[in-house]
């Protein structure tokens, strides 16, 4: 037996251990998870008019239109568990690691995702809005709210009809474009390695062709059975920012070579 805070723990299943750890963390709710729920559910209410109550944000984040290890990087944002900022504080001689190496402030997923000037940061966000573009009129303002509220979105028709197809491509480019930052961010403050613009630009556009590329395969209903994806869903999320859209069938789903309209740059011609 060994035993965590209020909770004796023996030796035994994985689903009791997992049992075990969630009494734990409902006794010990941390503040910023309880700060970071109440900001999505606002930010939401605010950009599309309904409050989600917190057990719809932590289904969202576990939505399948999210890739396994977004997913994961959305559960510890929401609960503040990344080694940055404020972790920092009280060990001593290494307090100068809670400050951006960039920007030299006290550093915090909102502020590596949203306002570090670090390079490659502002590039992604301007690609997610240049394909959304493509399609669609206004790109909504970004906060970290919405960043945590990203598997939420309610777009509706000017009838008032849910635009299911646009809800999904947001959240995939939204939690993509995040989770790369992050990504980055690690690579340059803890291998010290700095990426240039266009591979920046080329990991962004390989993650989304690989989503989109992933909603196709999904749709194998003789492999998946009934886990596999609504094509008519998959055709409404990407259809009108493909390449080469219009020498495209109506139904797309099993062609091969589908891609964005974003190209990668190449070192021929430089031009995404």
């Amino acid at each position: 037996m060994f035993t965590l805070p209020g909770i004796a723990l023996r030796e035994g299943t994985q689903r009791s251990f997992n049992k075990n750890i969630t009494k734990l963390n409902r006794q010990a709710t941390r503040k910023s998870t309880t700060s970071n729920l109440d900001r999505a559910r606002y930010c939401v209410r605010d950009e599309f008019g309904f409050l989600p109550p917190d057990a719809a944000i932590w289904t969202s984040i576990r939505s399948t239109n999210i890739t396994r290890l977004t997913r994961n990087f959305l559960w510890k944002c929401m609960h503040d568990t990344f080694h940055i900022g404020t972790f920092w504080d009280h060990v001593q001689n290494l307090e100068h690691f809670g400050l951006c190496t960039t920007c030299q402030v006290p550093e915090t997923m909102e502020h590596i995702t949203l306002d570090c000037n670090a390079p490659g940061k502002q590039l992604i966000w301007n690609l997610a809005e240049r394909l959304w573009t493509v399609r669609f009129n206004t790109w909504p303002t970004l906060t970290w709210g919405l960043l945590m509220g990203c598997a939420l979105p309610r777009f509706r028709s000017t009838q008032g009809r849910q635009l299911q197809g646009k809800n999904r491509f947001f959240t995939i480019i939204v939690s993509t474009s995040m989770h790369l930052i992050w990504k980055i961010r690690n690579e340059r403050v803890l291998e010290n390695k700095n990426v240039t613009n266009s591979e920046v630009h080329n990991r962004w556009v390989s993650l989304i062709n690989a989503a989109l590329k992933r909603d196709q395969l999904l749709t194998n209903r003789a492999r998946f059975g009934s886990l596999a994806k609504n094509k008519q869903l998959v055709l409404e999320t990407w259809s009108g920012v493909l390449n080469n859209e219009d020498s495209l069938p109506d139904d797309w789903i099993l062609e091969r070579g589908v891609l964005v309209g974003i190209r990668p740059i190449t070192q021929k011609n430089g031009v995404g």
